[in-house]
Formats: C-alpha cells, structure tokens, sequence
C-alpha cells in the first residue's frame, strides 16, 4: 500500500494519479477511460472494457486420424476460452470426423458450426460465458446433484425406474455448467482482468475454485451411477428389502446435506459450516459400512446385492468429494483476516 496526495484541478475537483508501474502493465496511456465505483469504505478504480480481438484456434484436421483425438482437441480449445475453432483439412474432411465434431460440439454450451465445406469447418462461441459467475453455476450444480440423489432413492422406494432414467439428464446439464465453468477458469487465469466479472475475488482463488469444480463435477457422476444401479434393480426387489432401502434413503438424504454444507461453506468462506461437514462424514463412513455388511448378510440375490454395494460405494465416493471441497474451504478462509484469524506481515 501507498500513500498518495490529492491535487487540487481547477476550484473545486480533487485529482489523484494512478501508481505508474500499475498503469504501464495495464497498458493505459492518456486519453483512456477508467470506471471509478463509489464503496462504502472508498473508491475502486477498475479498467473500462477494450474492443475484444477474436481469439482462433486453427487445427490442422489431417493430422488427426482418430475422431477422439479431434474431439479431445475440440474441447481443449473451448475450456482454453478460444472464440473461434476452425478445422481444416487439404485432403478433406471424412464423414467420420465431421460426426465426431458434431458430437463434441452437443457438449459444449454455445460452440455453434457456423460454416461447413468439404475441406473447413467453423465453429463459434456464441454465448458470452461472462454472463455466468462460476459461483452461480457451482450453486446450480449442487442444487441438480441434490435432486438426482433424491429422485434416484424415491425411484428405488417406490419401484420407479423410469424415474431414476431421468436423472441422466440432469447429469448432462451438469457437465454443461462444467464445461462452461472451466472455459472461465482457464480464461480468467491467462486474462486476470476478468477476475471479477466471473465472480473472483482473487487470482488465489482460481486453484481452489479449480479443485472444487472437478469435485462437484465428480460427484454428479457418482450421483448418475446410483440411478443406473436403481434402474438395474427396477422391479426385482422384494420385501426383504423394505428396510434396507429405508435406511438407504436415510444415508442419501444426509449425505446429500453434507455436500450442500461443504460447497455452500466453500462459496461463503463459512469456517463453521466446513467443520460441520467434515465432522459429520466419518460418522456416515461408520453407518455405510454397518448397511453395506447388512447386505451382504441378508440379500441373497448377487445381482441385487451387487447394486446396493455399488450405490454405498458412491455415496462413499461423494463423502470423499465433500471432504475435499470442505478442506479446500478452510485453506480459503485462512488467506483473510476474520475474528478466528489475525493475518500479519513481519
């Protein structure tokens, strides 16, 4: 921090000048627009947008033989924040390729093909991803995470299985918030100026942010797996497992609660809350051992008995997931200053 004198322009404003080294690496020169935001506790000074360029990635499309490998590429280049993708070919683009970039392009929000020819395919971002604070998209994630957990235990209580088939969908919306997401991250970390338009208060956060985001990603395919395991079962379980699936229902509700406190404790910084979580999954641990030997003891029927360990098996999955977005929270709250922490500078 420094100190900086107000100078007196004309009779009645106030100037003060903008630090010189901060300026240089900002590129300003004179003759350019700042916006000054009026704060409670004083002004923030932050840069006026500039005429964007358009970023292009071109991809040398004969170079490429296998459509997953194009598609790996495709994708790189969208999470990378590239505004255009253009693959190109001199030979000409097989009918394989062009399936596996229409493909790959149903899984990235907003990449659109604009243009299309035997030897050319452009594709565009059309959507402004700057729309969506990574925040809000992490806040919807977890609220379609919870609903799959739900939907997938009430299809198994109530012999539902188409149910339990609609939570794919779901899934698929989720990966989309991730792709978008990710394409801010990776975009805010080469552009750092965008920090707080994505919702970031600092470039410290983007590693965190980038754990939390695989985290909450990696538990919405754990939530897909216990739906798959309920539609396996669908009409085949019998009474004996009245009791056993109302105790299934119990740990998916209260493990789907540590989740909403874990990342919600992350989103907040909210020391208390992360604690909560973490203090409350080796309890739910103990209990999914304790169902998981009540399975193995009382369902005879290896198939049935296979898909109850496995939908334990991702609850466990998704307690690991809250584990690791919790710590992350903590490692956050301890960067600032609060009433627990006193941060100092010798």
């Amino acid at each position: 921090m420094e100190i900086r004198r107000l100078q007196k322009l004309g009779t009645t404003t106030l100037v003060v000048s903008l630090p010189r080294k901060w300026a240089l690496e900002k590129g300003l020169k004179p003759g350019d627009s700042v916006y000054v935001e009026q704060l409670d506790e004083g002004l923030f000074i932050r840069l006026a947008p500039r005429e964007t360029k358009t970023l292009r990635a071109v991809v040398n499309g004969d170079a490429i033989e296998r459509g997953e490998v194009l598609e790996r590429i495709v994708t790189a280049c969208y999470l990378q924040g590239y505004d255009e993708i253009v693959i190109e070919s001199r030979t000409g683009l097989a009918v394989q390729k062009l399936d596996w970039i229409l493909g790959t392009i149903e899984r990235l929000p907003g990449l659109e093909v604009v243009r299309q020819d035997d030897y050319e395919v452009v594709m565009k971002v059309l959507i402004d991803s700057r729309r969506y604070t990574v925040v809000e998209l992490l806040r919807r994630m977890q609220e379609l995470i919870a609903w799959m957990i739900e939907s997938s235990v009430d299809a198994l209580i109530h012999n539902m299985s188409e149910k339990a088939a609609e939570v794919s969908r779901a899934e698929q919306k989720i990966d989309s918030y991730y792709f978008l997401a990710l394409r801010q991250l990776l975009t805010t970390a080469r552009e750092r100026s965008l920090l707080k338009e994505v919702g970031l208060d600092s470039p410290l956060a983007l590693t965190g942010l980038r754990v939390v985001l695989a985290a909450v990603e990696e538990t919405a395919d754990h939530a897909l797996q216990v739906s798959r395991e309920v539609v396996k079962l669908g009409q085949s379980r019998g009474r004996e497992g009245r009791q056993l699936v109302e105790h299934l229902k119990e740990l998916a509700s209260e493990v789907s609660n540590v989740f909403g406190m874990s990342l919600n404790g992350y989103l907040v910084s909210d020391i208390k809350l992360l604690n909560q979580a973490l203090d409350k999954v080796p309890e739910l641990l103990d209990r999914i051992n304790a169902l998981e030997s009540t399975v193995l003891e009382s369902v005879r029927d290896v198939q049935k008995s296979l898909s109850y360990r496995l939908m334990l098996t991702n609850l466990v999955e998704i307690l690991d997931n809250c584990r690791l977005i919790a710590q992350t929270g903590i490692n956050r709250f301890v960067r600032e200053s609060s009433d627990l922490i006193r941060i100092e500078q010798g």
